[in-house]
């Protein structure tokens, strides 16, 4: 149903899988990339493959080319790599040159492995690809409107739309295209990279955490950090759910709950969302709006009071900076906050289990089907 791994005694920054989930890469708050083997059977230990060490800062990003087999990573010391693995075995990194004059803060491969955008501390998104004929990864810029640091991206799945929330309040959607040539999709036009596609504006303010486009790329979730939730959907032609807003319509929700950092589309009208509450949250987005359903992290009010022995005492003063040992651990399975969701198995139409990673140095497997069969109101469609 569900299972937690403590991988670390600092927060997970990032995290990706390889293709088939065998494989782990992940940022555990240092400057190094860690591949870890995915135990198959419970009470397995984790299995450090490799590490790779290039950055000189923080590893801010990592993204996992499931087809390609190439990693990314993005870092606090302005830099991102490409890892290639050998024919012997090893990692090779490739330098990109980002051009870019503050950290890099996120990565997103396309759904085509042929680029990948890295958003920056410098107002401005880098799309990079591989030149053939100088044998380099190279980058170019989409600067149109930013006013601040882009926090989170996300891919359309046609390869040439880019979503990018920024910490100016903006959630905007751009064209990614490289290539010359008019291209269409129901965000608009896409005939040039960075044609902005579609700008939405908050006026209560609110840095956008997360954000992720549906399987069919016509809805768009974000998260802020006014614990406010957004949908925006181009195939609804009428705004009565919602404000128009472009080629789309926007519905918005107010939460109850503190802000989500990350979000993820698991079927064609159901997302979760999780962040700062410690757990992940389930919404579905229907005629009536975005509606909370269920959150998957069911919590057992037996262990809130639970001593802790001296082990996870100490774990805990690494973890959580804490020396209470009678009422310090939290009800949910995260004891701090969590910064990413990834689907490990399945993909945005139904995902079957999902990942999440927190600064409590837990990964967590969420098994999806068995959720569903244990709360009656969680379904994914």
């Amino acid at each position: 149903m569900t299972s937690a791994h403590a991988i670390g005694n600092d927060s997970l920054v990032s995290h990706a899988f390889n293709g088939d989930g065998s494989l782990l890469a992940v940022s555990v708050n240092t400057s190094d990339v860690y591949l870890l083997h995915v135990p198959k059977s419970p009470g397995t230990k984790w299995q450090i493959v490799d590490v790779l060490k290039e950055h000189t800062a923080l590893v801010t990003g990592i993204d996992w080319a499931p087809k390609s087999n190439r990693i990314v990573s993005c870092s606090a010391d302005r830099n991102a790599y490409v890892w290639t693995k050998q024919s012997d075995g090893k990692w090779k990194p490739t330098l990109v040159v980002l051009m870019i004059d503050r950290a890099s803060i996120c990565v997103r491969w396309s759904p085509l492995e042929d680029s990948f955008a890295v958003g920056s501390g410098c107002k401005l998104v880098a799309v990079c690809s591989f030149d053939q004929e100088l044998d380099w990864w190279v980058s170019k810029h989409i600067k149109k409107s930013f006013k601040s640091t882009v926090t989170c991206l996300d891919w359309h799945p046609n390869n040439a739309v880019l979503a990018c929330g920024s910490s100016d309040f903006h959630m905007r959607v751009y064209s990614a295209r490289l290539k010359s040539g008019d291209s269409q999709s129901a965000w608009g036009n896409h005939s040039s990279l960075g044609s902005l596609l579609f700008d939405h504006y908050e006026c209560e303010g609110g840095w956008v955490l997360g954000a992720s486009f549906s399987a069919d790329g016509n809805k768009l979730v974000w998260t802020k950090h006014n614990s406010l939730v957004f949908v925006a959907d181009v195939s609804d032609t009428s705004p009565s759910r919602g404000a128009k807003c472009g080629p789309a319509v926007v519905t918005c929700y107010r939460s109850e709950f503190l802000p989500f950092i990350s979000c993820l589309w698991v079927g064609p009208n159901t997302f979760l969302c999780a962040g700062y509450d410690c757990c992940p949250y389930a919404f579905r987005y229907s005629v009536d709006g975005v509606q909370f359903v269920h959150q998957l992290d069911v919590k057992d009010q037996s262990k809130v009071s639970e001593k802790l022995t001296a082990m996870k005492k100490f774990q805990d003063i690494d973890r959580m900076a804490t020396t209470d040992n009678t009422s310090s651990r939290l009800a949910t399975i995260h004891q701090n906050c969590i910064n990413e969701l990834r689907i490990y198995s399945g993909d945005r139409k139904m995902a079957s289990r999902v990942s999440s990673i927190g600064r409590d140095g837990y990964l967590v497997f969420w098994d999806l089907p068995s959720l569903c069969k244990q709360i009656s109101q969680l379904s994914i469609s």
